[in-house]
């Protein structure tokens, strides 16, 4: 399973967050809720980088969402300031979904979908924004990833190209925001490949390493 390494100030912390209010457990040097597992390292991030999230796939998006806010985690307010909302366009009859401030801000999303939610939490996909998301695309599928979903959002702003692919066990959502320049130095800051023989860089910042 794909692993993203979430760069921090203070590991220690980031873990008890993770723990306390997400629900993570330690996991021989990784923190594991259900099938999604994190990496902590210690270092100086530039706020939300090339990978802009994770996100968890819940049961029951309201009593997740209830249970967290309670346990004290926060709404992200840059992206979904009044709480869960709903993308029709997704799957079958749409995804719900909700974005929360996860350890020194980085963002961890829930997710839902109206038909065949999951019945536990876990992984749900790993948010990739991309200024060129052909060309992060077909990086990807050259190391074996393969496309299982294509959308077009239109959106006021602008249409937003989405694709969701299959890789390493996981699966990485590439979408094209009209804000998709970051800095590649994020909270967020490389993918952990299973099977993968050497460090490699891809496409506008974005690092995949051997797990």
């Amino acid at each position: 399973m794909l692993v993203p390494e979430l760069t921090v100030q203070n590991p220690d912390h980031a873990a008890k967050v993770l723990r306390e209010v997400f629900g993570f457990v330690p996991d021989a040097g990784l923190m594991r809720r259900g099938s999604q597992a994190v990496r902590l390292v210690v270092g100086a991030p530039e706020g939300h980088g090339r990978i802009d999230h994770i996100a968890l796939t819940v049961p029951e998006m309201d009593a997740a969402l209830a249970e967290l806010l309670a346990g004290g985690a926060s709404l992200d307010a840059g992206v979904t300031p009044n709480g869960a909302e709903l993308i029709p366009e997704f799957w079958d009859e749409g995804l719900r979904f909700v974005y929360l401030s996860g350890p020194e801000t980085a963002r961890i999303e829930l997710c839902q979908r109206i038909t065949g939610a999951a019945p536990e939490v876990g992984h749900d996909h790993i948010g990739i924004p991309c200024h060129d998301l052909t060309r992060v695309q077909t990086f990807c599928e050259g190391l074996g990833a393969t496309l299982t979903a294509a959308v077009d959002l239109a959106r006021p702003e602008g249409n937003i190209p989405v694709r969701f692919l299959a890789f390493a066990g996981g699966v990485i959502e590439l979408y094209q925001p009209r804000d998709a320049v970051r800095s590649a130095q994020g909270l967020w800051s490389r993918l952990l490949v299973p099977g993968l023989p050497a460090p490699v860089e891809g496409p506008e910042g974005l690092i995949l390493s051997p797990l």
